[in-house]
């Protein structure tokens, strides 16, 4: 998906254009650069979902790791605790 024409052409650089500073960073009145575009919501492979403009932000590196990695982190405590059970 990331390497389709309409991410590379038109999402990505579409997002960044209309949001150049992370949104994160300026939540706490700092106005870094931003270098990524996230989906708020993770696209989970929905076409509709990741080509949904107003779920998508723009954010710095460290923004986009440090939330990826909680997602990451939350998906796995869920998959844990279901073979808890």
């Amino acid at each position: 998906m990331y390497l389709t024409p309409e991410w590379t052409e038109d999402l990505r650089p579409g997002q960044l254009l209309r949001e150049p500073f992370c949104r994160e960073c300026a939540r706490h009145g700092d106005r870094t650069p931003a270098t990524e575009v996230d989906h708020i919501q993770p696209h989970r492979g929905d076409w509709a979902v990741f080509m949904d403009r107003g779920n998508l932000q723009s954010l710095c590196h460290s923004c986009h790791s440090r939330k990826t990695m909680a997602e990451m982190r939350q998906k796995r405590d869920a998959l844990c605790a279901r073979w808890r059970r």
